[in-house]
């Protein structure tokens, strides 16, 4: 099966059902924000995922492709190697004498907004097509999706399952190839915002370092940034989360900066 599946290009459709589940993130358990869906995956779906997985990322290496910037899920890179980074960009400004102001952005549902469409062409400008892009084509589409609650009604086990629902964005939660492919999708950003800010990203987790000599050029730089990491969310289909993005000031820098651009 698995070697059909890459000879032919065709991910098994039996496979694309994914059984979700609600986890409770956070109290109060009554609001629907605090829960995050988690999918379960058959083993055999995840086998395929990480012998593809291995491939993909000996090609991503060998050609050098994944930014520099980007700390999650590649070898010789971690949150210690992001950490230490960031640390070093700071210092680095600090020592100028400059002003410097970090964001730290949230993507709201960043892996249920990932536009099948729009991630297969970036990868097919990586290098990834032929059979390979046929097989990630097949590989994210077609998806499909149920929804499984368990409670308890006199100490008796009892579970509920919506019907299946058809799916055409995202990726799975608890996939093997979810967080690479987010990362495909947002490998340009660094460059998409060279100009403004310096960007350190772990996964889905995105810092933005704006760093100027006043704080009146501080303040007007940083809502530069911010507003291009908008637009670059909005050409990308990803939602930038206003209220969970955090400003944190460093060096000479005091000024609050209120919100994201409009």
């Amino acid at each position: 099966i698995i070697n059909l599946s890459f000879t032919q290009g065709i991910f098994p459709k039996a496979l694309k059902l994914a059984k979700v589940f609600p986890k409770l993130k956070k109290n109060p358990s009554t609001s629907i924000d605090n829960y995050r869906p988690i999918s379960l995956l058959s083993t055999i779906s995840k086998v395929i995922e990480k012998i593809v997985l291995v491939r993909l990322l000996n090609h991503l290496t060998v050609n050098n492709i994944i930014t520099g910037q980007q700390h999650g899920f590649l070898k010789g890179r971690s949150t210690t190697s992001a950490i230490i980074n960031f640390t070093e960009l700071v210092l680095n400004e600090i020592e100028e004498g400059t002003a410097i102001s970090a964001f730290f952005l949230d993507f709201s549902r960043a892996f249920d907004c990932l536009e099948h469409d729009l991630i297969l062409e970036k990868m097919k400008n990586m290098g990834i097509r032929g059979i390979t892009g046929k097989w990630m084509s097949s590989y994210l589409k077609g998806r499909s999706q149920t929804v499984e609650i368990a409670y308890t009604l006199n100490n008796t086990i009892y579970k509920i399952r919506s019907p299946p629902l058809l799916i055409d964005r995202g990726v799975p939660q608890g996939s093997v190839l979810g967080p690479m492919l987010f990362i495909l999708l947002t490998n340009d950003l660094p460059k998409y915002l060279q100009e403004f800010c310096q960007v350190m990203m772990y996964a889905d987790d995105t810092a933005l370092l704006v760093a100027e000599k006043q704080i009146p050029e501080l303040e007007i730089s940083s809502f530069v940034a911010l507003d291009m990491a908008k637009q670059y969310c909005h050409q990308n289909n990803l939602i930038l989360n206003d209220r969970k993005t955090q400003q944190l000031n460093l060096g000479r820098a005091s000024a609050v900066i209120h919100g994201l651009p409009d």
